[in-house]
């Protein structure tokens, strides 16, 4: 009994070795019969957010204006051309400190969040104009951004396809279901380099933007976006 039952459990386990055996070569030639490809997408946005910079300084002893009075005319400049301030300006900080006896000195930084880059140099020109010479432009962005790269990611993918297609008929071949991706890389924006408005004219990054001779308005090259992708198609 004991023989027929350790005879019964070897078949048994020499039928399991050769099942996963025949599933295991069953696999690899699956997973030989297929195709890599990479697929790549590129695209340029405009940015369509821009951040400037305004540092206000307050000297009681020399008879300047009081920073409460120049925080007043900076958003009153801001306000007549139509800035939300309420949504728009944020204050980045608040600090004072004692040079000596005779000498309080308050400072204190904003950030205004603009959506167009006309109004971005209407905005600068305005508070050059009313006094304000600590201004400076510290970067634009494009809103959307992660949509965007998502987008790019998906197209990717259509051309990586495309082009696995075609090597595929080549070959007398078609490709079946893709079953790996990765995920692949988008490159990041490029991040613009600071400006200043020096004697009422742009000295700006020319790389980057440049004064326009007509309007007096500031223009920025687009941003360049690009992702790749890698995929594996069955071939049939």
């Amino acid at each position: 009994m004991r023989k027929r039952f350790t005879l019964a459990a070897a078949m048994l386990m020499t039928s399991a070795l050769f099942a996963s055996a025949a599933l295991k070569a069953q696999n690899s030639n699956e997973i030989a019969n297929y195709i890599e490809v990479d697929g790549y997408a590129e695209q340029e946005i405009a940015p369509d957010t821009f951040y400037l910079r305004v540092d206000i300084r307050e000297e009681d002893s020399k008879g300047k204006k009081s920073l409460e009075q120049q925080q007043k005319a900076m958003i009153s400049a801001l306000k007549a051309l139509g800035v939300n301030t309420d949504k728009e300006l944020t204050r980045l900080g608040l600090s004072s400190s004692f040079h000596d006896r005779k000498s309080n000195m308050a400072e204190a930084a904003y950030q205004i969040k603009l959506n167009d880059a006309e109004l971005l140099a209407k905005v600068w020109q305005k508070l050059d104009d009313e006094g304000f010479s600590r201004i400076s432009f510290t970067k634009a962005e494009y809103s959307k951004l992660e949509e965007k790269k998502n987008e790019l990611r998906q197209q990717a993918l259509i051309n990586a396809k495309s082009q696995a297609e075609a090597m595929a008929k080549a070959i007398g071949q078609k490709i079946g279901k893709c079953f790996r991706i990765n995920s692949g890389y988008v490159s990041n924006p490029v991040i613009y380099s600071q400006a200043r408005l020096m004697s009422k004219s742009f000295e700006v990054d020319s790389f980057n933007m440049a004064e326009t001779e007509e309007s007096g308005g500031i223009m920025f090259n687009n941003i360049k976006l690009s992702a790749n992708i890698t995929a594996r198609f069955i071939l049939e």
